[in-house]
Order: structure tokens, then sequence, then C-alpha cells
């Protein structure tokens, strides 16, 4: 129970990495706010918490909206009393190639990405410090440690939200607040990876999984529930003197 008495407000908990976070995050003792557009499977996730045994609710939010995003965090505050940890996860694959990016395409995904990060964070914090402290993460990626020509505005989008993570650890840690991110390689099983297959016209999926599956140490894709165990650290007490790093989880894609 490594979460007992929190109170965690995820983004993007309907499918994939996060609903495997909220899942586990439940087990260890959080309450757990889901923060979706996606209210099919966002009322899903919240069953699956409560049939184990778990708290959650689910707040509908369309994360470009920042009026929404300060709403989310005032409702969870309204029906969990507090806020204890931030965990921005919510995603899109992008736009592809350099050419297929329209204007729309890319302040979607800059907006979905960082700009919802940091607002999320802005309204967040102030309630994680009264708290007493607490955790704020980021869902960034390897492809935001290192560079890709298969869509620049979902690498330029993820390295920012490393760089927040940074720059919001030193600014926030007298407040008692950790920020992290954590940088999944590519996991099979999750709605965004079907969109990073179909979004270049020419990606042959096949080929496109066997070059990642060969960029990497480990010879095989990784579970959401991995990364949700990366998760579950970087916010835990174990963590309590790790702020302000990128931690990849991708089978050792980053140093290759």
């Amino acid at each position: 129970m490594k979460l007992e008495g929190k109170v965690a407000l995820i983004t993007g908990a309907a499918t994939g990495i996060g609903r495997a976070t909220a899942i586990l995050f439940a087990r260890e003792g959080a309450r757990v706010v889901i923060a979706d557009i996606n209210e099919k499977d966002a009322h899903e996730t919240v069953q699956i918490i409560k049939k184990d045994g778990g708290d959650a609710f689910f707040t509908c939010v369309d994360l470009v909206n920042v009026g929404e995003i300060e709403k989310m965090v005032e409702v969870t505050v309204a029906t969990y009393g507090k806020i204890d940890i931030f965990y921005h996860n919510a995603g899109t694959a992008g736009p592809g190639f350099l050419e297929l990016t329209s204007e729309e395409d890319y302040d979607r995904t800059m907006d979905l990405h960082l700009k919802a990060g940091f607002f999320g964070a802005k309204f967040a914090a102030p309630e994680i410090k009264k708290a007493g402290g607490g955790s704020i993460l980021f869902t960034c990626s390897g492809l935001g440690l290192r560079p890709s020509s298969q869509s620049p505005v979902y690498s330029a989008s993820k390295a920012g939200l490393i760089m927040l993570a940074r720059a919001l650890a030193v600014a926030l840690a007298k407040d008692g607040i950790r920020v992290n991110a954590v940088c999944p390689g590519p996991i099979s099983t999750t709605p965004l990876w079907q969109d990073i297959l179909s979004r270049n016209p020419d990606t042959v999926p096949e080929e496109y999984a066997r070059m990642n599956l060969q960029n990497r140490p480990i010879k095989r894709f990784g579970t959401t529930e991995e990364i949700a165990q990366a998760a579950l650290y970087l916010v835990s007490p174990e963590a309590s003197y790790i702020t302000g790093i990128a931690l990849p989880v991708d089978g050792g894609g980053a140093g290759s």
C-alpha cells in the first residue's frame, strides 16, 4: 500500500498506460480520478478499480481546453478533498512526416502534450502544496530523448515535456513537490501504437515493429503494466530523493 491515503489525478486513464497505472495506484491505496474524453472506456476503468476494492471516479475533460483542465482539478478537490499526485499521461500519436503536418495537427499535438501538461501542473501544484507536498509526473517518450523522422512534432512535444519536468522540478522543490517524467518505448497493446503505425501512409507495420525490436537490447515490446510500475516508483516514497529525471522504460532503446 505505497500510496495509502493519497489522491491521484491521472489524465488519459481510460485505456493503455493510463488505465494500467490507475489500476495499480488504486491497488496501492490511492483514490484515483480518471480524467479522459473517452467516456465509455473511462467508466470501464472505474468499474475495474471498484470491483478490485478500490476507489475511483471519472471526470470528462477535453485537455486542449485550459478551462476544462482547471475544472478537472477543481472537481478532484471537491470530490476527494485534495490532490497528492498529478500524472499527465494523455497523448496522441500526432501527425506523421514533416510534409504531412498541418497547422491544426501541430497545434493539437502540442496542446495535448505540452500545453495540457503545463496548465495541469499550474492548477494542480497549489493543491499538492496544500496537501503537504507530493508528485507531478509526465508520460514523455523515448522519442523525446532522441530524434525521430516519423513525426517531428511528436518528438518536439515530448522533448518539451521533458524540459518542463526539469524546470518544474527546480521551481516546485520548495513546495515539497517532485516532478519527473517516464519515457516509454513501444507498447504494442495500446491504442496509441495502432495510431503510430497508421500516421504515415508508407509505413509497413511489420517492418516498423521489426525495426523497433532491433533497436533495443531487450528484444520485445514493453507492457502497460511495466510502465505503470515505473510510474508508481517515481510517485512513491521510495523515490523521495528523485526529481527532475526522465526515466527511459524502453528495453534499452534510448541508449541504442
